[in-house]
């Protein structure tokens, strides 16, 4: 996944002036102190006391859109602990409980959701299948944005995802992350997810704050 703007394209997704549609790739920071997943835009997303303040990373998985700060992070921060998150692994930190479940999302790098408290985290997804049961406990869900309209490489369409969750009245929001290169404005995704879903269905932006 490439962050928005791309170079040389004129769509009106990367011509936009909403600061909405200005993205790095995507992870979480979780109370100034965790991050979930380490992208390589990280210097362009924290700045230098950030990431001094922070305690642990989290990874969901070993592709580079998410691994690739590390070593940036490390650089600035030699002590900071690093988790690559396996299924069924559980652990407290922060007074936050951390659950990691399989996702299907890609056969060389083995992925894992991420239930936090009473929010699941799945950038990810080829399927949500493993993710059901979690998905139907919680009130917030951040799932995989990538792709509209249809699948590929791993990436479950948004359409699918919707159509999935939708009928699960517990979940009061859900936002949609890693978002693509859609060639539509955070505005128009946001009508689309309403449309296709309810008021329920959000296109995340980076610098978001949620409250869970």
């Amino acid at each position: 996944m490439e962050s928005i703007p791309r170079k040389d394209c004129d769509c009106s997704q990367c011509r936009s002036k909403d600061k909405k549609d200005v993205r790095f790739r995507s992870s979480i920071l979780i109370d100034k102190k965790i991050m979930i997943d380490a992208s390589p835009d990280i210097l362009s997303q924290l700045r230098v006391d950030q990431i001094k303040n922070l305690d642990t990373v989290i990874i969901t998985h070993e592709h580079d859109d998410h691994t690739g700060g590390i070593k940036h992070l490390l650089k600035l921060h030699r002590d900071l602990r690093i988790i690559r998150l396996k299924p069924g692994q559980h652990f407290k930190l922060l007074g936050l409980d951390f659950f990691g479940f399989r996702i299907e999302h890609s056969k060389m790098a083995p992925t894992v959701g991420i239930l936090i408290n009473n929010m699941v985290y799945i950038p990810d997804s080829a399927s949500l299948d493993f993710a059901l049961k979690y998905l139907q406990d919680v009130k917030v869900a951040i799932l995989d944005g990538s792709s509209l309209g249809r699948s590929f490489g791993g990436h479950m369409a948004i359409n699918d995802i919707i159509a999935t969750v939708k009928p699960y009245k517990n979940l009061k929001t859900t936002y949609f992350t890693h978002n693509g290169h859609t060639h539509k404005t955070h505005k128009e995704m946001e009508q689309i997810v309403k449309s296709l879903g309810d008021n329920r269905f959000k296109i995340a932006y980076d610098k978001l704050e949620i409250q869970v």
